[in-house]
């Protein structure tokens, strides 16, 4: 935010002509004048020499100095002026505020004492009186791009955006060579959606100031988010249409790393780039050397950890990952990457204890639950796997998590086999479409436990709806073959036999059950 220095103290002059002939009465009044004009001499001395400190940066004295000046001259605004500037550059904001308030008051026409009384505004969180005194500068001086430009940045924090956007765009058309302005409107645009054209503006920004790393980081991020925002509005061809857009951006942030190479937030945005387009091996040096400068930063172990994992790396993956929930231990997104880092490396124990931690954080996790039954049942602890999505349909919520839940708790109960078992099944099956409607696997295995009852007519129904919602559904085809096959109805057997295997060449009870078919008959 810009800061206006103040102008020079310039006192004015009073001629005082006596007559030779005076009275004592017109004596002592004169006396009085002289005094008063040495008391006013003495403040502009103190004055002056609060002056030449602040010039050599002795902040502490010049103010000693401008106090001394204003008890001998209460109503000179300079002076308070100069106490309030001078607080507001160390960002003394309750020490600024009096005396510039009582400057604005005694000079309602100075520009500089109400731009700087709006930063202390600004600087106190009390965003309408800074508007209102930008606003007052803006009358004043209509071609001050200062105070629009303050007038936006107020705005955006008030999220005022629209109102944002035509305060930094006045500004920008009184000073079109102000990097920060443009910056400024860059943020204003990127704030209400309009992506390229905060693009335009980060870039005039770094043209305008080229060595500043900062708009080269904006111009990178802002290009990112409207790279992505192109891929998913355009399903089938985003990824083309962005292409040029990933470059920019790319390229922004390369420039970034080359003026601030020891930059955290630059090193890691640019890494996410890299990681966005694929540059995985590139992607994992940026985040390595993110985490290098700054050990205690979240982010960069944690975005190493999925680029290893991309990479097939699994192990450095697992390393990147522990660093990170160290950091961060209540992160779940960190903990389950960890969890099936380690579940696909086979350490299925350890993969059990990190859901089980997820667990614990958030009992209304569904799909953590998920993760450990199955995590456990790898281990080879059926019974604590059944425990786990028991305990997950206990504490779990509508939605499509406990739908799932109760989904892998219905296909543990069927294994078991025994008529209780089946009933059980069948109840989570039920319950399930409640939260997910027309599932074709809870649809599925409500013909699996109907033909189990031997009730044919309906399983017969429930697979067709299985198939009807999910017609690649090679598993619901060929059970739907069994039922007709075991309801006596052998030409519709055999078609969805050969219909599973056509959908899934690979499915081997369809291949099986067809070479059976044709054996016997």
């Amino acid at each position: 935010m810009s800061r206006k220095f103040p102008q020079s103290h310039e006192r004015i002059e009073t001629a005082i002509n006596i007559s030779k002939s005076i009275s004592s009465l017109t004596t002592l009044i004169l006396l009085c004048v002289l005094a008063m004009v040495a008391k006013a001499d003495d403040a502009k001395t103190h004055f002056d020499k609060g002056i030449s400190l602040f010039k050599v940066k002795k902040n502490d004295a010049a103010l000693e100095e401008f106090a001394t000046a204003r008890k001998l001259a209460p109503n000179d605004s300079a002076a308070l002026y100069w106490i309030g500037f001078i607080n507001l550059q160390q960002r003394k904001y309750s020490e600024a505020l009096e005396p510039l308030e009582s400057a604005a008051q005694l000079s309602p026409g100075s520009a500089d004492a109400h731009l700087n009384l709006g930063n202390v505004y600004d600087g106190l969180k009390r965003y309408e009186d800074a508007v209102r005194e930008f606003k007052t500068v803006a009358k004043l001086q209509p071609r001050s791009a200062d105070a629009y430009y303050n007038l936006g940045s107020v705005y955006i924090k008030l999220k005022r955006v629209p109102n944002a956007i035509e305060s930094y765009k006045h500004a920008a058309l009184l000073n079109p060579q102000d990097a920060y302005i443009q910056d400024g409107l860059g943020y204003a645009l990127q704030a209400d959606g309009n992506f390229e054209s905060s693009a335009e503006s980060y870039e005039r920004a770094a043209r305008l100031a080229p060595k500043n790393a900062i708009f080269w980081l904006n111009l990178g991020l802002v290009s990112q988010q409207w790279a992505r925002e192109t891929v998913k509005s355009h399903p089938t061809n985003g990824n083309a249409i962005a292409k040029p857009i990933w470059t920019s951006a790319r390229s922004a942030l390369l420039k970034a790393s080359d003026l601030n190479s020891n930059n955290y937030q630059i090193r890691e945005a640019y890494g996410e780039i890299l990681f966005d387009i694929g540059s995985d091996l590139e992607a994992a040096s940026q985040f390595e050397k993110a985490s290098a400068i700054a050990p205690t930063q979240f982010d960069a172990p944690y975005n190493l950890g999925l680029t290893f994992v991309r990479l097939g790396r699994e192990s450095s993956a697992e390393t990147a990952l522990k660093k990170a929930v160290t950091l961060r231990p209540e992160s779940r997104p960190a903990l389950r990457a960890l969890g099936l880092c380690q579940f696909r490396q086979g350490k299925f124990s350890d993969a059990a204890n990190t859901f089980a931690s997820i667990t614990k954080i958030n009992p209304t996790d569904m799909f953590a639950w998920l993760d450990l039954s199955s995590a456990l049942m790898k281990k080879g602890d059926d019974v604590a796997a059944t425990d786990a999505l028991e305990a997950a349909e206990k504490n779990g919520r509508k939605g499509r998590g406990l739908a799932a839940v109760r989904r892998s708790l219905a296909a543990r109960y069927y294994r078991s086999g025994d008529t209780e078992s089946i009933s059980k099944a069948q109840q989570r099956y039920t319950l399930s479409l409640q939260d997910s409607p027309d599932n074709s696997e809870a649809l599925n295995g409500l013909g699996l436990c109907a033909q189990k009852q031997k009730q044919l007519t309906a399983a017969i129904d429930y697979f067709k709806k299985a198939v009807a919602a999910n017609p690649q559904f090679s598993d619901a085809i060929n059970n739907l073959g069994v039922a007709y096959e075991l309801n006596g109805e052998m030409k519709l057997a055999l078609a969805s036999y050969r219909k599973a295997i056509w959908v899934d060449p690979n499915n081997a009870l369809a291949r099986r059950n067809l070479a059976r078919f044709d054996k016997t008959k």
